[in-house]
């Protein structure tokens, strides 16, 4: 229920070039991001009810496949997801997020 979640991204085996492109809800965030070794991030806005994020694997670098680690948190820093794929070009990985229309909060007592 929060109003975006984080993701952290990187090349999980050896850097080669991998390149991949970032879909939320059909439209492109990030049309390139080059995965390195070090973790690279970036957050996405949330609209209420389910969205859909998209990794879509632009190359396979050097070295086939497409090796690519996402870490996605909350804007709590709470672990939603972690992966890792090994994608051939073209091929997506998705993660849904879902934001409550009617997040529960705790209400407070009521005071005399």
């Amino acid at each position: 229920n929060g109003a975006f979640v984080r993701i952290v991204c990187r090349d999980h085996e050896f850097p080669d070039g991998d390149v991949v492109q970032v879909k939320v809800n059909g439209d492109i965030i990030v049309p390139r991001l080059l995965l390195t070794g070090g973790y690279k991030g970036f957050n996405v806005d949330l609209n209420v009810g389910s969205n859909k994020i998209e990794f879509i694997a632009l190359n396979q670098g050097d070295s086939g496949p497409n090796t690519a680690e996402f870490i996605v948190y909350d804007d709590n820093g709470n672990l939603v997801s972690s992966k890792k794929w090994n994608l051939l070009t073209g091929v997506k990985a998705t993660v849904i997020v879902l934001k409550d229309a009617n997040p529960i909060t705790e209400k407070e007592p009521k005071r005399n």
